[in-house]
């Protein structure tokens, strides 16, 4: 959670501890895009999730199942929630000069600025391709078939009723791996930029899906 409880201790400005970028990278909104476009922010840097994926809510400090798609900075690796442009020596932000809206509203000591602008204006996708782009078609089509409110749904029955959704789950990670597979061989894009194009394959979504299923057994995917 980004806000921090320092006791008698409470800072007045940030004392540069990186313990905010260790927790958890930000979320892009649309007074980031420019930094897209300056290439302060590469592809390869951004993760995509996608509606229906269990996420990380940093105000409200538990995972959620997202209403709506979000584009946020990758962490350094699957082990950690540490964002890749924290200085693990310095333990300062290396864009400092050019971080985004959250980094810049965020005051752990202070929550109430970033709560005020945490779920407005929340970049997308349609917002940085063109609409009917080459790239825009192929995540349209990669979101009607491998969609994660389907999935998570198929994988809510089976676990209600095992072996009902057996053939189906496994068709749609079929899918998905393939997909993937043709968009490297026939598309200038790099392997690196597919979580931001397309975001996790399903395959690494069942666990976490199937753990936050498990853990709020009355919860309906959005």
């Amino acid at each position: 959670m980004y806000h921090q409880d320092f006791g008698n201790n409470t800072p007045e400005a940030c004392i540069k501890c990186g313990e905010c970028c260790r927790k958890n990278g930000p979320a892009l909104h649309l007074d980031d895009l420019h930094l897209l476009r300056n290439k302060t922010l590469d592809r390869k840097d951004l993760l995509l999730l996608r509606r229906g994926e269990p996420a990380m809510d940093n105000v409200l400090g538990r995972p959620i199942l997202l209403s709506r798609e979000l584009i946020k900075i990758r962490s350094k690796n699957s082990d950690t929630t540490e964002c890749i442009f924290l200085d693990p020596d310095s333990s300062l932000c290396t864009i400092h000069q050019m971080r985004p809206l959250e980094c810049f509203l965020l005051e752990c000591w202070n929550p109430g600025p970033l709560i005020s602008k945490y779920q407005s204006g929340r970049l997308t996708r349609k917002e940085i391709f063109r609409p009917g782009s080459a790239m825009e078609e192929l995540m349209c089509v990669y979101d009607e078939k491998c969609s994660v409110v389907e999935f998570s749904g198929l994988l809510q029955e089976e676990m209600e009723s095992p072996d009902k959704n057996q053939d189906k789950i496994k068709a749609m990670l079929r899918y998905d791996l393939s997909f993937r597979e043709i968009i490297l061989e026939k598309t200038v894009a790099e392997k690196s930029e597919l979580l931001f194009y397309f975001g996790r394959p399903l395959h690494e979504l069942m666990e976490p899906l199937l753990d936050f299923l498990r853990q709020n057994p009355n919860n309906r995917h959005p």
